[in-house]
């Protein structure tokens, strides 16, 4: 567990930027701003519901962990698409696949923790304005650790597919990066792999619920999942297609 400076508002945090998110550090430790914030609110929620913000703040700390090593392997992943070797192409985008697995599991499992400390708190709260208040500052929380805690894990990993500019790069790699395409050698290989799990539709209504209810700024990060990685929604709707096709066979 990270120092619970990060989850108490310390004074001694110090704001940072990373050049695509802003975190707060203390004694060498970062953590990205929107948990921390999202942290301290689950913190200060009127509920004695111990076990479930427990729950609830390790979640986010599994997704601060998941940020930083995301960013870490996205620098180090630039400029080694080598046309030359494809063993380790291959084996490049197995680990990926993998990533982008845990990825879906860590997103579940904070969605989970945020309905068990729900359910916790609205059978606490004593009046309907209590009840509407913990909704909404509890839908806030998710709505921010969704949007600038998981979406940029999974984005990060993204780019280490799909990377800016490259050492060393060949004209399909370099179409895919011009173009921004997903239907390019490598995406089409990494959605075969056994390890790739991919976002159900359940998930994505999740997603959008919780964007729609959350008071404040909506990011739409279902929206964006749905247009711009189609490739990374849809699971379920994928095996009713297949059962579909071996019925009329």
């Amino acid at each position: 567990m990270v120092s619970k400076a990060f989850f108490t508002g310390s004074k001694y945090l110090v704001e940072e930027n990373d050049g695509r998110h802003g975190y707060v550090r203390y004694n060498g430790e970062r953590f990205l701003e929107a948990l921390s914030s999202a942290g301290q609110k689950v913190v200060r929620l009127p509920v004695d519901a111990d076990a479930e913000k427990s729950a609830y703040l390790k979640a986010l700390v599994s997704l601060n962990e998941s940020y930083f090593e995301a960013r870490e392997y996205e620098d180090d992943a630039k400029g080694k698409y080598l046309k030359h070797d494809e063993n380790a192409e291959q084996l490049f985008r197995i680990e990926t696949a993998e990533r982008l697995g845990d990825c879906v599991g860590e997103l579940r499992t904070l969605l989970s923790a945020h309905d068990a400390l729900l359910e916790s708190a609205l059978e606490q709260a004593e009046s309907q304005r209590d009840r509407k208040t913990v909704r909404s500052t509890l839908l806030a929380c998710t709505n921010r650790a969704v949007s600038e805690g998981w979406f940029p894990v999974f984005e990060s990993y993204y780019y280490s597919l799909s990377p800016r500019e490259l050492v060393a790069e060949d004209r399909e790699r370099r179409k895919q990066r011009i173009e921004g395409t997903e239907e390019s050698r490598g995406i089409r290989e990494l959605l075969g792999k056994p390890h790739f799990d991919r976002l159900g539709e359940r998930d994505l209504r999740r997603i959008r619920k919780i964007n729609r209810d959350s008071p404040g700024g909506d990011p739409k990060v279902w929206k964006r999942l749905l247009e711009d990685y189609r490739w990374y929604v849809g699971r379920e709707r994928d095996r009713t297609v297949a059962a579909g096709s071996g019925a009329k066979g």
